[in-house]
């Protein structure tokens, strides 16, 4: 009996360790996100500033839309990590 408890609470132990490391990956991958939506809303920035009225309209576009994707991901990377705590 106590080697089937033991067997059982050896099972949820990591159950709950692969379980955090998924979350941590997951935190990972949202944070690369992230950086990668920031990049693209400088770029667009850039790219309006050198355009004319057309191009610095969808550029403008573009920023917000990467701002707010990369804004998202963050959100997204620290509840990850709260999961896995």
């Amino acid at each position: 009996m106590q080697k089937a408890l033991i067997a059982l609470a050896t099972t949820v132990a990591l159950l709950a360790a692969g379980t955090a490391t998924a979350q941590v990956g997951k935190a990972a991958s949202e944070a690369t996100d992230a950086v990668q939506h920031k990049i693209d809303q400088k770029r667009a920035d850039s790219d309006a500033k050198k355009s004319g009225p057309v191009g610095k309209a969808v550029n403008k576009v573009k920023s917000g839309y990467h701002k707010n994707r990369s804004k998202n991901s963050t959100q997204k990377a620290k509840q990850s990590l709260k999961n896995a705590g």
